[in-house]
């Protein structure tokens, strides 16, 4: 019995021996397969002639010896077809990319003069990519963009994202458009859809070399020059901006909202909360911040075809700076905002408002919704006047701005 029980343990231990050389010869301690774990965050798309240029931006994890957790790499591929590029990448790397994490697809300047869902057709059929992305144009080749080392994050397609985030829409700041809204305003009736415009900035301000250093006295002088270097190429590092909105109608590029225009449309659609608007009274300058706004769109058609746009917007806001000081108890959560600003502030909407609509009418992109209107409310008289409405339409704009107490 005894020598049963010691033959069985020495079985045993043979067998654990077998497993952990097992998992010690096939283990890859630490060596990063491609194939596994690299995913792609953004897809750039330019075109030539008949050739669409796709940029997958890949990013790859690294062994933790070498003091980087990821690594952002490009990789450019060719095709008649975005599929057919995507092929190539295969072809070059041995990866096939799926783009489960892609949540930027980057429209080139030239790209963006044809129709761009010449392109945007495979990610829509895409079964890995969610229809949730953003998507952008830009105002160069989109390959340039994704190689660009931006401020505040390696990754530039990262840095992107953060410029089309849902604070940044909820400021007025940007328009952001996903993939499933802008395919819906092609698709539609209009034809129609906006993209934010991604665009390099220098940074707004560089340190004043003459102010003395902060950093402590007990430093060597090889650190501090290693911190100055690192210092000079973070101050070199530009930052993006997306405040401009491009025009979309069939697909191709026809207007360019400026970023005042941009935060005026965004109060008009979009939910607005704690947004600054800065307006200007007598010699002095005033900045609001709009704590939420109620908008309003009614459309009428007349029987000759005639249409009036009602766009009634009421803001609800506070005053966030002056440019001189004010007592404190009339400044407190909001305060009372001095006499005379609201007045400025609805006009200057007003304006701004109007100068988008008129601009989007000019250019045939109907991003007011005037068609969607007809067809619910005035659908008997929808095969009359579908495609003239948008250019005999008239705006009437009414801004009211309230206080928040």
């Amino acid at each position: 019995m005894h020598n049963r029980h010691a033959r069985n343990t020495v079985r045993y231990y043979v067998l654990i021996a077998a497993l952990l050389s097992f998992l010690f010869f096939t283990n890859d301690f630490g060596l990063i397969d491609v194939q596994k774990t690299a995913i792609v965050l953004a897809a750039g798309i330019d075109r030539e002639g008949d050739e669409f240029i796709i940029t997958s931006q890949i990013a790859v994890p690294q062994a933790s010896s070498q003091g980087k957790s990821t690594q952002a790499v490009q990789i450019v591929s060719r095709g008649k077809t975005v599929a057919d590029a995507f092929e190539e990448i295969n072809a070059k790397t041995g990866w096939y990319p799926k783009l489960v994490f892609c949540d930027l697809i980057l429209i080139g300047a030239d790209a963006a003069k044809e129709n761009v869902f010449d392109a945007l057709d495979y990610f829509l059929r895409d079964e890995y990519l969610t229809d949730n992305c953003y998507v952008a144009t830009c105002a160069e080749k989109a390959q340039s963009l994704l190689n660009t080392a931006a401020l505040v994050d390696p990754s530039s397609s990262v840095a992107m994202t953060k410029v089309l985030s849902d604070h940044a829409a909820r400021v007025g700041t940007v328009a952001p458009s996903t993939l499933r809204e802008f395919a819906i305003g092609y698709y539609g009736d209009a034809k129609s859809g906006f993209l934010p415009v991604i665009k390099l900035e220098d940074q707004q301000e560089t340190p004043d070399p003459s102010l003395p250093s902060t950093q402590g006295g007990g430093q060597s002088g090889g650190q501090d020059a290693q911190q100055g270097g690192q210092s000079e190429q973070q101050k070199n590092k530009p930052v993006f901006s997306a405040q401009e909105t491009a025009l979309f109608v069939n697909g191709k590029q026809v207007e360019t909202l400026t970023a005042e225009e941009t935060f005026a449309y965004n109060a008009v659609k979009n939910s607005l909360q704690l947004a600054p608007y800065t307006v200007e009274k007598a010699e002095n300058s005033c900045t609001l911040s709009i704590r939420q706004n109620s908008p309003k769109i009614k459309l009428q058609v007349g029987r000759d075809g005639k249409a009036n746009l009602e766009i009634k917007v009421t803001l609800t806001a506070g005053i966030l700076d002056y440019s001189k000081a004010l007592p404190v108890e009339k400044t407190a959560d909001g305060g009372d905002v001095p006499v005379g600003v609201f007045t400025a502030a609805e006009k200057k909407l007003s304006g701004e408002i109007s100068s988008v609509f008129e601009k989007a009418r000019a250019c045939g992109c109907d991003i007011f919704g005037v068609q969607d209107l007809l067809v619910k409310k005035e659908s008997r008289k929808l095969h009359r006047f579908k495609n003239t409405l948008l250019a005999n339409t008239t705006p009437t704009v009414k801004i009211r701005f309230q206080g928040v107490r």
